[in-house]
């Protein structure tokens, strides 16, 4: 040791001693490195996923809405409500991919023990129970609209 309190190098052996040490420090450090980098990567796509669920979420509420009206009891302009239906129909299975798309990132972050797999796992049981909602409610809507055109008909004749 010199005056600093610093370990003076003095032979090959110190100096080897020296290297070895630095590079168990360096390969740990690489080693740290990499798990860090995996949960940041784990978090980034979870943050992704929660994004497009509550995009999802947001776009079946709407839709939810849609659904539950009750204009068909409003006989006027049955012909133009049963139009309209057909293509909001067709615009909630248009929309149906985002939910299979959904359910596969969310299916295989969890397949691969991801941190927030509980999380993702009922996140995708309420999209999923809201989907069946929607379709639930869009289809009564549809018979309903039938039934008041129906009923026009017949009181018409």
């Amino acid at each position: 040791m010199d005056i600093s309190g610093v370990k003076v190098l003095e032979s090959a052996e110190d100096i080897q001693e020296r290297r070895q040490q630095v590079l168990d420090r360096y390969h740990r450090f690489k080693e740290l490195s990499v798990v860090r980098r995996q949960k940041l990567e784990d978090s980034y796509r979870f943050q992704f996923f929660r994004r497009d669920a509550d995009e999802l979420e947001k776009w079946i509420q709407e839709k939810l809405q849609i659904a539950s009206d009750e204009n068909y009891k409003d006989p006027s302009n049955l012909q133009g409500k049963l139009q309209k239906h057909q293509a909001f129909e067709a615009e909630v299975q248009a929309n149906a991919g985002a939910i299979i798309k959904l359910d596969e990132t969310g299916n295989l972050m969890t397949s691969e023990s991801h941190f927030a797999s509980e999380t993702i796992r009922t996140r995708l049981e309420e999209l999923h129970r809201l989907w069946d909602l929607l379709l639930q409610k869009t289809k009564e809507k549809g018979v309903r609209l039938l039934q008041a055109q129906k009923l026009v008909q017949y009181l018409r004749e």
